[in-house]
């Protein structure tokens, strides 16, 4: 194993990384960095939790280095929670340089980020559909842009964003460097890699089996109607302190967290219909602390990083097994273990297969829980499968 040292690294960054607890690069930043270094563009795939947000934010940082009045990195993502996230990292490392970052994304008014470019950034963090609105109302300029990052590309493609991603990339020289990372690369995304990039080196890591060896993973073979109080009983009997519920619907979301406060169980929800400024408040009463339980869509499945999660809950799986591991890789993290419980039911018993067969092993099962001994009225029932 390498040292940062030895990727020629900068003092500051250095002080910056030593400060933040970063002792070794890890895989996807070894082999990452010094190829952006060269300058080529790069295709990357490597799993969650892996470093793979500060293998292109320390190169990003260490090119730039002195401040201008134009941004000359973009970095598109398709959250805002992983917008979040990936800004966190960039002002830790780019402090020392007075680089200046703006993140934008909607759910939020314009005024604070148009500020924010009107002052002068040498970087912007950004949701394709936000950046686009400023683009065409002529209050950010990327004629500068000098390096280009693709966050999550697989998502990217998932939620739709290409037509904009497309848009924006053409207001861009074509001599700039693109950076490509994904968690998977299929078809689809070396297409989108032969549309933006030009001649990449690809970086893979994990990519043969992905397998989360610090979490204890247990599946339960549960009656649809069983999982509330499946999930009471889990919260109680191990006396989980920091537990993140994840749920494939936003009614589904709001059922859980009212099954768990009638329990008296402290739960807050996170979601697409709660407003993004209410979104950072519950997450940071999260961080703090406030409430044991956090019930949420996959809007937290990735970028989430709170290295005090001790547990994760499918209440629902999902139905790509690449989003089971993002879900699961919310706990375990900074060197931890963590536990992941997965409900299934008799319609996603299949789905079990598919996550076995990405992570190379079988889950450990638990006995079936009996189903409940009464059934809900067909009004409430209607409402917990929406």
């Amino acid at each position: 194993m390498i040292a940062f040292t030895d990727l020629g690294l900068s003092k500051p960054t250095l002080s910056a990384l030593a400060e933040a607890g970063y002792t070794e690069p890890t895989e996807i930043q070894e082999k990452s960095i010094p190829i952006i270094f060269s300058g080529a563009d790069v295709m990357a795939s490597a799993q969650t939790g892996s470093g793979k947000t500060a293998a292109f934010a320390i190169p990003i940082i260490e090119c730039l280095q002195d401040p201008d009045d134009k941004p000359r990195a973009l970095v598109l993502l398709p959250t805002r929670e992983l917008a979040l996230q990936v800004e966190e990292q960039f002002v830790r490392f780019a402090g020392d340089f007075g680089l200046r970052t703006v993140t934008l994304y909607g759910g939020t008014g314009y005024v604070t980020q148009t500020k924010a470019l009107q002052r002068g950034v040498d970087i912007i963090i950004a949701t394709p559909g936000r950046l686009f609105d400023l683009l065409q109302k002529k209050l950010v300029d990327l004629s500068m842009i000098e390096m280009l990052v693709l966050d999550e590309a697989d998502r990217l493609l998932d939620m739709g964003f290409m037509p904009q991603v497309r848009r924006i990339v053409s207001r861009l020289s074509k001599e700039r460097q693109t950076l490509m990372f994904s968690a998977t690369i299929d078809e689809r995304v070396h297409r989108l890699a032969a549309e933006f990039l030009n001649s990449p080196v690809t970086v893979k890591v994990n990519s043969q089996r992905i397998d989360p060896a610090a979490i204890h993973q247990k599946v339960y073979h549960v009656h649809e109607f069983s999982k509330d109080e499946l999930l009471i009983n889990l919260l109680k009997e191990n006396q989980m302190t920091s537990v993140i519920v994840f749920t494939n619907t936003k009614r589904r979301a709001a059922w859980v967290k009212d099954r768990l406060r009638d329990a008296k169980i402290q739960a807050e929800e996170i979601h697409g219909d709660i407003t993004q400024s209410q979104r950072e408040k519950t997450l940071s009463r999260y961080r703090d602390g406030d409430f044991p339980v956090l019930v949420a869509t996959d809007v937290a499945a990735r970028g989430l990083d709170i290295s005090s999660i001790t547990h994760v809950v499918n209440y629902d799986l999902p139905e790509c097994p690449e989003d089971y591991i993002h879900r699961i890789g919310r706990t375990g993290r900074a060197g931890r273990s963590g536990v992941a419980f997965s409900f299934v039911s008799e319609e996603q018993r299949f789905l079990v297969k598919d996550i076995e067969k990405l992570i190379g092993r079988a889950l450990e099962s638990n006995k079936p829980v009996p189903p409940p001994k009464t059934t809900l009225p067909a009004r409430a029932f209607a409402r917990r499968m929406a």
